[in-house]
Formats: C-alpha cells, sequence, structure tokens
C-alpha cells in the first residue's frame, strides 16, 4: 500500500483499544501477583506467570548439542542435616527497571530498607525467589547453606547462591543455623551495589 494511501486511511475505524501501549505496560506491573511490592519507578514489570524454571536449561544454552546440568539434576550425596518441616514460608521478589538501572527486593534496594530480614536461630524457613524481571539473577546468603526444593526429599542439593532466571522462581528450606547479621544479595556485583541486597538477621529466640 502507497503511503499516500496510508495517510488518507480513516484512522477512527481502527480498534485502539487493542493496541493502547500504556494499558499494556500497567499489565506488566499488576499488583496482584506481588501485593507486598510497591509500584514505584524502579519496578519495571511484574511477572503475570511465574514458574518454576529449575527443570530448565541456562538462557543460550537450550539447543547447545550436548547435555546441560540443571539444577533439578542435583542431588546431595549424604542425607540432609536438617529434614524438618519448614516452620513458615516467605517469597521475595527480585524487582528491577533495566532503563534506569534500579535494582532491589521487593520494590526496596538498600538505602530504602529500615529493618533487617528476621530470623529466629535454629528455624526452618522455606523461601521462595521470584524473579519478576528480564535478567538472571545468582542470589547469594552468607553464612548459611540452604536446600532447593526440587523433589529429592532429605537428599535436597545445598547451595548458597541460586541462580533465578526471568520470570521463574526458586524455593529452598533454610535452617538458619548461624546466629548474626549476614548478606543477601545478588551475586552480579553491579545490581548489588545498586540495591539489590538486604540483611539476613539471625537472633536467639528469647523464651
Amino acid at each position: 500500500m502507497g503511503g499516500a494511501n496510508m495517510a488518507g486511511m480513516d484512522m477512527k475505524g481502527m480498534d485502539h483499544g487493542a493496541m493502547d501501549m500504556s494499558a499494556m505496560h500497567m499489565g506488566m506491573r499488576d499488583g496482584r501477583n506481588a501485593p507486598s511490592v510497591p509500584l514505584g519507578p524502579g519496578v519495571q514489570t511484574i511477572s503475570p506467570m511465574p514458574a518454576d524454571r529449575t527443570g530448565e536449561p541456562g538462557q543460550g544454552l537450550a539447543n547447545v548439542g550436548h547435555k546441560v546440568l540443571v539444577y533439578r539434576d542435583l542431588a546431595a550425596i549424604d542425607r540432609n542435616p536438617d529434614a524438618r518441616a519448614p516452620s513458615r514460608a516467605m517469597r521475595i521478589h527480585l524487582t528491577g527497571n533495566m532503563e534506569r538501572y534500579m535494582w532491589a527486593f521487593d520494590g526496596k534496594k538498600l538505602s530504602e530498607v529500615k529493618d533487617p530480614i528476621p530470623f529466629r536461630a535454629g528455624e526452618r524457613v522455606r523461601i521462595t525467589l521470584v524473579n519478576d524481571t528480564m535478567m538472571n539473577h545468582p542470589i547469594h546468603l552468607h553464612g548459611h547453606f540452604f536446600e532447593l526444593v526440587t523433589g529429592h526429599g532429605d537428599h535436597a542439593p545445598r547451595k548458597h547462591t541460586v541462580n533465578v532466571q526471568p520470570g521463574g522462581t526458586v524455593t529452598f528450606d533454610l535452617t538458619a543455623d548461624a546466629v548474626g547479621d549476614w548478606a543477601f544479595h545478588c551475586h552480579m556485583l553491579y545490581h548489588m551495589h545498586a540495591g539489590m541486597m538486604q540483611i539476613v538477621s539471625v537472633r536467639p529466640d528469647v523464651a
């Protein structure tokens, strides 16, 4: 179709509702999937359908012509030292704005967080990380190992760093067995320095 004909088209007949980019953008930031996350400028998207991707190879490794190990392939040789069921659960969102280069946990960078993430010494907690961004985030907790929930029961793989793929989730069980204050951050260090870091505080359980 020629440019003159395009210019003369009756644009009133087109359905602009289906092409509302503003509505599309807001749909990607639907707070119903993350009610605890403030939808400020540092939260570009909220994953509409986050899924466990621990059974998938990393980005760019799906068609390399050889077997690629994934987290679900891993299992501990020895039985996990703590096989108790968790007493509570937490969900932490990995958030960011790639255009503004803002990175955070739950929409708040480290400088905006007033209190550490609290744990009682010895408690068992199930933590699910949700990656709402379009980038990988290798998340590291100092001072502790944790067990990935990937179907291996009391022989779950033990890690201190786990990569969370875009739009993906990773769940692990943590025993808070080291009293003190510990860094919890993205191991992509420029993400950490931009704000994707918090402090985990483990304190003795006071009767």
